[in-house]
């Protein structure tokens, strides 16, 4: 407890320390002191200290061993500071492979430093930031136009968004008195995709049958015709049906039903008291990811909203990338909510996919079905692992459970049956 609480109080320090260095730096007369001044560690404060206080004490009461310690620490730090001035010509890259990788794929990276003088350079560590880890990479010392390249990889257990850099050289003493960092590259995002299953077309087959299905509004322009009507100010002359006015007397123009365009609204409930376990939630992310992003390929019209908003679906990668931001929260909208506000949002939606947990109650799912719009074709994926592919309707709403990703393309066949 004692260290937890030495680690806390030496964190706060640290950010302390930085934060108002930061605001030092702007001030024009003392900020090239400060930045100067930043170099020293806190180790390199303390002896620094004790240097001065040595020579004090050992010279005012004729000290003999407080000075020979002052004499050392002095001379300690004039080897630290030869050792850590300089000018350093490197240039540094930090390439990843790909920008976006599945969960549980590792990222590969490549980090190279190229000597661009014709004299050695210092060795140096090079420190590369991987969301909360560090990775430190030693570089030897490089004789003119050499390079030194390494390759590493990101471990990604977990869905998300993983910050690597920015990349910088450090260089210091062998005791840690100085520490002297200049940035490189600057952090680049490495997004962790969500597991997902092919889904053939042949499940998802019922988003291309609603396309082209008319429906009982009328309109002015459209490919299904309806009916003939007398000519109103402000309809366009190009739907006028010449034969049927010329027998009439009266000027007809053709009225049409609307058709339906395939439109899927993804309605993923992220309040967290609806899912079990937090495994429970990301196979939840996946069935949706998987659905989407199928859709997406079919140049069919998608949209995805939860209780923390929108997420882009213009592609597949921009919408595997908003399922990277999202995580379950606490005090949200309840699933019935949920569903009246994506009604609210995509009033437009042809097919409706309600993915949830297995926590809400069969009257929480009739009350979100209560919300979704009523020409829409609707059911709901409850994801529960300990269960078996089954269906099951309730006030006429179809609920598919599903236990694992694998077993998706059969729950979509068996929602729609």
């Amino acid at each position: 407890m004692a260290a937890s609480a030495w680690k806390k109080a030496a964190a706060w320090t640290r950010r302390t320390r930085v934060r108002t260095a930061d605001r030092l730096e702007g001030l024009p007369v003392v900020g090239p002191a400060v930045k100067a001044l930043r170099i020293i560690t806190v180790f390199g404060w303390m002896v620094l200290l004790l240097a001065v206080g040595s020579w004090y004490v050992g010279l005012r009461w004729q000290w003999l061993e407080v000075t020979g310690l002052a004499i050392l620490l002095t001379f300690v730090w004039i080897v630290a500071i030869i050792w850590t001035i300089g000018m350093v010509r490197y240039v540094v890259k930090l390439k990843l492979a790909g920008q976006r990788v599945v969960v549980e794929e590792s990222a590969v990276g490549e980090l190279s430093v190229v000597n661009t003088s014709n004299r050695p350079c210092a060795s140096s560590v090079i420190e590369v930031p991987v969301g909360a880890a560090l990775a430190q990479f030693a570089v030897p010392i490089l004789t003119g136009r050499s390079e030194f390249t390494e390759i590493f990889t990101v471990p990604t257990r977990r869905r998300g968004i993983i910050t690597i850099g920015p990349v910088r050289s450090v260089r210091g003493d062998g005791l840690g008195l100085l520490r002297r960092e200049q940035n490189w590259v600057e952090a680049q995002e490495l997004y962790v995709h969500p597991r997902t299953v092919n889904v053939a077309s042949n499940a998802i087959g019922f988003i291309r049958d609603i396309e082209g299905a008319t429906t009982h509004d009328l309109s002015s322009s459209d490919v299904a015709f309806h009916a003939l009507r007398e000519y109103l100010p402000g309809d366009d002359r190009r739907n006028v049906h010449w034969r049927t006015t010329a027998r009439t007397g009266r000027l007809m123009v053709r009225q049409f039903e609307e058709s339906r365009r395939a439109h899927l609204l993804i309605v993923f409930d992220d309040d967290a008291r609806s899912w079990h376990n937090y495994r429970e939630y990301e196979l939840g992310v996946s069935v949706a990811a998987s659905i989407g992003a199928a859709v997406i390929r079919e140049r069919r019209d998608l949209s995805f909203t939860s209780q923390l908003g929108p997420v882009p679906t213009s592609s597949p990668n921009a919408f595997l990338d908003g399922l990277t931001k999202i995580e379950p929260k606490a005090g949200v909208e309840r699933l019935g909510d949920l569903a009246r506000i994506a009604t609210d949002r995509e009033p437009q939606a042809s097919v409706v996919a309600v993915v949830t947990g297995s926590r809400p109650e069969a009257s929480e799912l009739h009350r979100a079905h209560a919300a979704l719009p009523v020409n829409a074709r609707s059911f709901a994926l409850r994801i529960h692992e300990a269960e078996r592919v089954s269906r099951a309707l309730v006030g006429g709403f179809p609920i598919v459970t599903i236990p694992s990703l694998d077993s998706l393309p059969l729950a979509l066949r068996k929602a729609v049956s």
